[in-house]
């Protein structure tokens, strides 16, 4: 009980990690990035489009239980000293600045959805080194230091052995540590730190998180691939009229993939435009996807012997008997046996 009121935002912090959690899994799945995505994990293309306060609910997020009681059995032991050293209202101070920190780092270097408290827990470690330091006076005495040693072993254990069990953020880890170094720095100096210095610390943390923040007309990896979800939901639902919208939205972005333009090509088949279907179709047949190479191909094969039969009767298409065989021939290059047949029967003919 004394520690707790000795350190009580160290376990009030962990304590919200674990009510976050604990909401998250009361409405769908911690370990789904859809749904942490839903409450307030960093993503690049929900904070671009207007969310930035995600730099902020993302540290208290976790994917899963494994990662909150790694990052909780960790971080009670690292915080509990510096919120000790510091008082309480500047721990947090050091923590949350962190946090942002981390945040805006790991948003601006990767665009991967992210969630966790390891970025502001390893802010409080750059605190613990920066008041190690001022204590022991000179940067001698601490490279010589056994327990700023272990404060590095421990940094780099954790980076290590978390991650073979972990996708660990290792920029956010970086982004914390710096500002969590800072920040301690300026708080731990014997006189005031001055105005300016807190002015320069603020200014260098406000100029990382709007450039990471800023808002942006590209698509992000996650809205990319949600899209494409949502394409291939309106496809196999013949919603022609939705899937060109979202086919245009993915233009206005500049978005483009492989799977993207054979979902494209799939749109213009319902929409009546085979040559131009095929024409895609064609393209992806050397895709670097196995699955949009394999699509790619029936999609093809599937065309061509509609093509090749309207063609060769007229039915729906010009009559050109030689197109129709062309096509005909195509499909059964593609593996339709029936069109193998159909062209061998016209050829004789």
């Amino acid at each position: 009980m004394a520690s707790v009121v000795q350190t009580p935002f160290t376990f009030v912090l962990a304590a919200a990690c674990v009510a976050a959690l604990a909401w998250v899994e009361a409405h769908g799945s911690s370990t789904d990035t859809a749904t942490l995505v839903r409450f307030g994990a960093l993503e690049r293309g929900r904070v671009w489009s207007g969310e930035p306060w995600r730099l902020v609910t993302a540290p208290f997020l976790h994917a899963g239980w494994i990662h909150l009681a790694w990052n909780v059995a960790a971080g009670v032991p690292w915080c509990r000293p510096v919120e000790r050293a510091l008082g309480s209202r500047r721990f947090l101070l050091v923590y949350l600045a962190s946090a942002v920190g981390a945040s805006a780092l790991s948003l601006l270097g990767q665009d991967h959805p992210s969630v966790g408290a390891s970025g502001a827990l390893f802010g409080v470690v750059g605190a613990t080194l920066a008041l190690h330091r001022r204590a022991l006076g000179s940067w001698r005495a601490f490279a010589s230091s056994p327990p700023a040693r272990r404060v590095i072993l421990t940094i780099l254990l954790f980076s290590v052995v978390g991650g073979l069990a972990l996708p660990l953020d290792q920029l956010a880890h970086a982004g914390g540590l710096a500002v969590g170094a800072a920040a301690a720095w300026l708080l731990s100096r014997p006189s005031p730190a001055g105005a300016l210095r807190w002015a320069a610390f603020a200014a260098v943390l406000a100029a990382l998180v709007v450039a990471a923040a800023w808002p942006r007309a590209s698509m992000s990896r996650f809205e990319a691939e949600e899209l494409e979800r949502s394409l291939l939901t309106a496809l196999r639902a013949q919603d022609a009229p939705l899937a060109r919208r979202l086919v245009s939205r993915a233009e206005a972005a500049r978005h483009d993939s492989e799977r993207l333009r054979c979902y494209r090509a799939h749109l213009l088949v319902q929409e009546g435009d085979l040559e131009g279907a095929i024409a895609v179709a064609r393209t992806l047949r050397g895709a670097d996807d196995p699955a949009v190479r394999t699509d790619a191909t029936r999609l093809a094969r599937d065309v061509a012997r509609s093509l090749g039969y309207r063609h060769y009767t007229g039915d729906g298409a010009r009559r050109d008997p030689w197109l129709g065989l062309a096509y005909l021939e195509e499909a059964c290059a593609l593996g339709d046996a029936q069109s193998c047949s159909e062209a061998r029967a016209i050829s004789d003919r």
